[in-house]
């Protein structure tokens, strides 16, 4: 997975107030390229967050004109035994 060497922080400025930040090394800085718009009350909220920004970031970049690709969600609920043969 190519992340281009961004990191996820979570910050709490304030007591109870957690911010999610994807930050990129420039040079010996690291600079935001995203944030939260406003604070989540847990910091597994605010990491959850920042990771689904960090996923929708790492989709944007895989697929054509930064849509994001269909998944087929359907799964099935027995087990895999090769191609089946129609009779």
């Amino acid at each position: 997975m190519d992340t281009e060497g961004i990191a996820l922080v979570v910050d709490e400025p304030i007591a109870g107030h957690f911010y999610w930040v994807l930050q990129k090394q420039d040079g010996v800085d690291c600079r935001p390229v995203d944030a939260a718009e406003g604070p989540m009350p847990t910091y597994g909220a605010a990491m959850m967050a920042g990771i689904a920004a960090l996923q929708r970031r790492t989709d944007q970049k895989r697929s054509p004109q930064g849509t994001v690709p269909v998944v087929n969600a359907y799964r099935r609920s027995e087990p895999d035994h090769g191609p089946q043969t129609l009779h």
